[in-house]
C-alpha cells in the first residue's frame, strides 16, 4: 500500500485506485456517493458519515439499519446517471424505523424514475446520452433499470445556515492542469459566486503550483473562511485552521497523483467535488460528493510548461496594437487599465502608424520598428 505524507496527512493512493478500478469493471466513469466518502477517508479525512448500502431487490437488514447512529436516516437513490438527486425526489429523510424506511424505499423505486423521466421530457438537453431519444414508458423503464439500490446515511445534525458549509473540488482543465477550489458550499454555491466579489465566494489554484499552506492563506481571504473561523458577528468558529490545512493538502496530493501531467498516473480525475463539507463539534463531514474519472491519455501528453504562466501574468514588456489616438476604443482602455495597475511605462510599447505618443507612451509606426523582442504581448485589436 503506497502512502504519501503531507502536513501530517496520509493518502492511501492504492485504495483510491481500487475504487476507480472497481467502477471501471462495472463500466462506470464515475464513483457512487458512498465511494466518494471512501475516497475522502483514504485521503486522510477524519470523519465520514456512517452508511448502509441496500442493493436493488436486497432485503433490508433491521439490525444494520438500527446500527446507524441517530433517530433519522437519509435515503439516496444510487444510479450512475442520477446526479441532481434532490430535483427528482431521490433524497428523503425519514425516521430510523424499519417500516418507515421500507415504505420510502418502495415509493422511491417507482417515483424517482417517473419524476426523472418527466424532467427529461421537459428539458431533453439535460438528459444523459444513454437516455437520448427515449420517451414515455421506455424512458422510465431505462431509468429504473439503472437504479442499483439505495444509500442509507446517518442523519447529521448540521447547520445549513449561510456560510456554515464548505465546497472543495478538484477539476482537470486544458489550460492549467488540475485545479483545486474551495469556498461557500451548499445548494446556493453558484448564487454566491455570481453575487459576491471575485475571490470572496470561491478561490482556486493549480495543484502543481500551490501547497496546503499557500492555498489556506488564499482561502483566508474568502467570506467562507471568515464564517467558518468565527470572524463574523455572532458566529462561532466551526473548524480549525489545522483541519482546513490537512484537507487542502490531502486533495492537492490526490490531484497531483491522479493528474494528466503525471506520466504514470493510473487514472485521471476529471472532476471531484464535495459539496458540502458540514461541521459538527469540530468535525468535517462530507455530506454529498461526486467524482468523474478517466483512464490516462495515450500517448502520454507532455507536461504543460506551467511555470511559464508567471511570465504571461507578469510580462517584462507589453505591446498594444490598435490604440486610437483620439477616441476611447478597446486598445486605449487596455493601455489605461494596464498603467493604472502599476505596469511601468518604460516597458510599454504602442504600435500606431501616425501618432508620436498616446497616453504618454511613445508610439512606433510598425512592429518592425520595435527595439528588441517583446517578452509577453497584448493585442487590443485593429
Amino acid at each position: 500500500m503506497r502512502m504519501e505524507k503531507r502536513v501530517n496527512i496520509y493518502v492511501d493512493f492504492e485504495s483510491i485506485r481500487g475504487l476507480f478500478e472497481q467502477a471501471q469493471r462495472e463500466n462506470r466513469t464515475s464513483l457512487f456517493e458512498y465511494e466518494v466518502y471512501e475516497l475522502i477517508r483514504f485521503s486522510g479525512g477524519e470523519t465520514i458519515p456512517r452508511y448502509l448500502v441496500v442493493g436493488k431487490g436486497e432485503r433490508l437488514s433491521t439490525e444494520k439499519l438500527l446500527a446507524l447512529p441517530g433517530e433519522k436516516v437519509v435515503i439516496k437513490t444510487i444510479s450512475p446517471y442520477l446526479v441532481h438527486k434532490s430535483d427528482v425526489g431521490a433524497v428523503r429523510i425519514v425516521p430510523k424505523e424499519t417500516e418507515q424506511v421500507l415504505s420510502a424505499l418502495r415509493a422511491m423505486t417507482y417515483e424517482v424514475p417517473e419524476q426523472y423521466a418527466r424532467n427529461i421530457l421537459q428539458d431533453p438537453q439535460s438528459a444523459p446520452e444513454i437516455y437520448s431519444g427515449l420517451r414515455g414508458q421506455a424512458l422510465t423503464a431505462a431509468i429504473s433499470r439503472d437504479i442499483r439500490g439505495f444509500l442509507l446515511v446517518q442523519h447529521m445534525p448540521v447547520s445549513h445556515e449561510f456560510g456554515n458549509e464548505l465546497i472543495v473540488s478538484l477539476r482537470e482543465t486544458r489550460e492549467f492542469g488540475m485545479i483545486i477550489s474551495a469556498g461557500l458550499g451548499g445548494t446556493d454555491t453558484q448564487l454566491y459566486i455570481d453575487s459576491l466579489k471575485k475571490g470572496r465566494a470561491v478561490v482556486a489554484a493549480s495543484t502543481e503550483m500551490t501547497d496546503g499552506e499557500s492555498f489556506l492563506n488564499l482561502f483566508k481571504e474568502t467570506l467562507s473562511y471568515k464564517k467558518l473561523a468565527g470572524l463574523t458577528r455572532g458566529q462561532k468558529r466551526l473548524v480549525t485552521d489545522e483541519q482546513l490545512l490537512e484537507c487542502f493538502s490531502a486533495l492537492i496530493a490526490v490531484g497531483n497523483y491522479f493528474s494528466p501531467a503525471k506520466a504514470d498516473s493510473p487514472f485521471v480525475i476529471k472532476e471531484l467535488e464535495v459539496n458540502p463539507f458540514a461541521f459538527v463539534n469540530y468535525l468535517m463531514l462530507p455530506l454529498d460528493g461526486l467524482c468523474v474519472f478517466a483512464p490516462p491519455k495515450h500517448p502520454k501528453v507532455a507536461p504543460r510548461p506551467i511555470m511559464k504562466i508567471d511570465k504571461l501574468l507578469h510580462p517584462a514588456s507589453i505591446g498594444v496594437i490598435g490604440v486610437s489616438e483620439r477616441v476611447e476604443n478597446v486598445g486605449r482602455i487596455i493601455v489605461r487599465n494596464v498603467l493604472a495597475n502599476g505596469f511601468p511605462p518604460a516597458g510599454f510599447h504602442i504600435v500606431h502608424p501616425e501618432a508620436a505618443e498616446i497616453e504618454g507612451i511613445p508610439a512606433v509606426p510598425s512592429l518592425g520598428a520595435l527595439q528588441g523582442k517583446l517578452k509577453g504581448g497584448t493585442k487590443g485589436g485593429r
